[in-house]
């Protein structure tokens, strides 16, 4: 379990920072779990101005002899290194290259005048990026892009028949496309999944934990009774308890053999912990898989009770495993309330309260979840934080987490109210860095208010919401009474200076506001530097006494060697 350790400010405004952007991303993704590693080819055709297929029809004279042509290291200058293609195909930019048969581009490799050459022109006339080769396969592919749709089922149904292709550029693009594309049409494609092969691939070892995690989260919507005894199985396998059996049983190994057959008892023990990590690789989508199987095919109750008792309840859990867990709960509160109420996900996400290293954590969950019951603790929780040793970071999440229970109507709100002002006294400085990020979008927020019950804020409304001066002339008519007599209409001037109006005021506001915020930013930076500036004395001294010292180094090294 890993040790609860002192973090500096930077890194905890990293941390909710990268937590915020988990949390409040607002596209869901096929696999939560796991990061595009690179642009797929559709954005950069997407960037491009023209697209081609074409063939090498004459390398220059300096790629193809650097040595001869007196360039040292190969180098190619791109003034000169230019290689003529011949185009084959214009799959994109056509009106740009009416009458254009060949084009030049920097070209570093081998002069192969058979294989067919990818080209991105960015720019008008078009600037030609370097030509990518494609094998045959890769031809094909490139050329059907064209036609798939932009999202949907059919789409991932195309890229579906490339995952882990023995061509890695197209293997790459279609792992980076079901990356980008939403979760909902994942599950739409479950009926032409191929199960087999997704556990082959779950239980390889060749393939990578971010693909990993994106198979074990499509097996979550296709897979059948026995992949959830599987899954399971591997969920249950615990080091801890595999571990000293294995140590025991190479200790007696070696005291009993000795020699060769004794030390290589020895290393058993190390292989199983080996292979131990390796069938938790994504275990965040191997416990998402297992509840999503759980709440499809058997019982979602004791699945996450399971997971608990594993994961959440036991403090000697591995710090990763904890996070891992954590992540498959916000899961299922984002995309599988079909399968698990919301209200059971948050039960299970209370639990990290107890956990002093995952507390911070879980609050903008519960915040986000609008899960009022636990103002009390969230008060305990900060009084807490001024114990020895405890988690002082918790003390951030839990003034915004007050804050927003505090917009609130009714007994909620007036309970976050009174946990306020008893936390805001034992630590102002909490409560202003909290509000302060809380200013740039950091931190949690409740979701988003219907209209009938939105409230008014201090924030400026946004210029389309703004009544027309039209709208704002018919709504005293509107509220009065039958009898009133109509107000005249008003000419065209009025109108326009009443619009005028209105944007000096809210520009005024706006101003304002920001100035405000500004400035106090200002100062509390100016106090920091303050407080923590070395003297410029120390910042010019020192670099230049170690630098004497360095060359009075160097200058006894140069005159022992003389001598």
């Amino acid at each position: 379990m890993r040790k609860l350790t002192t973090h500096s400010p930077a890194m905890v405004f990293g941390g909710t920072l990268a937590l915020t952007m988990i949390l409040w991303s607002d596209c869901a993704v096929a696999c939560p779990f796991c990061a595009a590693e690179s642009r797929t080819l559709t954005e950069e055709i997407g960037d491009s101005s023209a697209v081609l297929l074409a063939k090498l029809a004459a390398p220059s004279a300096v790629a193809q002899d650097p040595a001869e042509a007196g360039v040292p290291y190969a180098f190619v200058d791109p003034e000169t290194g230019g290689a003529k293609f011949t185009i084959e195909r214009i799959l994109l930019g056509e009106n740009l290259l009416k009458g254009v048969e060949q084009v030049e581009a920097i070209y570093f490799g081998d002069p192969d005048t058979q294989t067919v050459f990818y080209l991105r022109g960015v720019g008008e006339p078009p600037e030609w990026t370097i030509p990518m080769p494609l094998s045959e396969r890769a031809v094909e592919y490139v050329t059907q892009l064209f036609s798939l749709p932009p999202s949907g089922v059919e789409r991932v149904a195309f890229f579906q028949e490339y995952l882990e292709d023995e061509d890695p550029l197209l293997g790459q693009d279609a792992y980076d496309e079901f990356a980008r594309a939403p979760y909902q049409d994942i599950i739409d494609l479950a009926d032409r999944m191929d199960r087999d092969q997704l556990i082959a691939w779950i239980e390889g070892s060749r393939v990578s934990p971010s693909r990993r995690r994106l198979f074990l989260t499509m097996l979550g919507v296709c897979g059948q009774q026995e992949d959830l005894r599987r899954i399971e199985a591997l969920l249950r396998s615990d080091i801890r308890l595999i571990g000293p059996v294995a140590d025991a049983a190479a200790a007696a190994s070696l005291a009993t053999a000795g020699g060769v057959s004794g030390l290589s008892a020895a290393v058993v023990p190390e292989a199983i912990r080996f292979g131990e990590r390796g069938r938790k690789l994504g275990l965040d989508a191997m416990i998402a898989c297992y509840l999503t199987l759980s709440g499809r095919l058997s019982n979602v109750e004791a699945a996450l009770v399971q997971v608990e008792d594993r994961f959440l309840r036991d403090p000697q859990t591995e710090y990763s495993h904890v996070h891992a867990a954590l992540m498959a709960v916000r899961f299922l509160a984002e995309e599988r309330q079909d399968l698990v109420p919301l209200e059971r996900v948050i039960r299970s996400a209370r639990l990290l309260l107890d956990n002093p290293e995952f507390a911070d954590q879980v609050i903008p969950d519960l915040a986000r979840w609008e899960d009022w019951s636990v103002i009390d603790r969230m008060v305990q929780l900060f009084e807490k934080s001024f114990e020895e040793d405890a988690n002082r970071y918790v003390r951030e999440p839990v003034i915004t987490y007050l804050d927003v229970a505090a917009e609130q109507p009714g007994a909620v709100g007036e309970a976050a109210v009174r946990a306020l002002e008893r936390v805001e006294g034992l630590d102002p400085a909490a409560a202003k860095r909290a509000r302060s990020l809380q200013a740039f979008g950091f931190l949690a927020q409740a979701r988003s208010p219907s209209p009938s019950t939105s409230t008014a804020t201090e924030d400026p409304p946004d210029p389309a919401e703004i009544p027309s001066p039209e709208n704002l002339a018919l709504e005293p008519a509107l509220e009065a009474s039958p009898a009133a007599p109509s107000k005249p209409e008003r000419s065209p001037a009025e109108l326009a200076a009443l619009q005028a109006e209105a944007n000096a005021r809210l520009v005024a506001a706006e101003k304002e506001r920001r100035s405000g915020f500004a400035n106090s930013l200002r100062a509390e930076a100016a106090a920091r530097d303050t407080a923590q500036d070395p003297p410029t004395g120390l910042l010019v001294g020192l670099p230049l006494l170690g630098a004497a010292v360095c060359m009075s180094v160097f200058w006894v090294i140069l005159r022992g060697g003389a001598a």
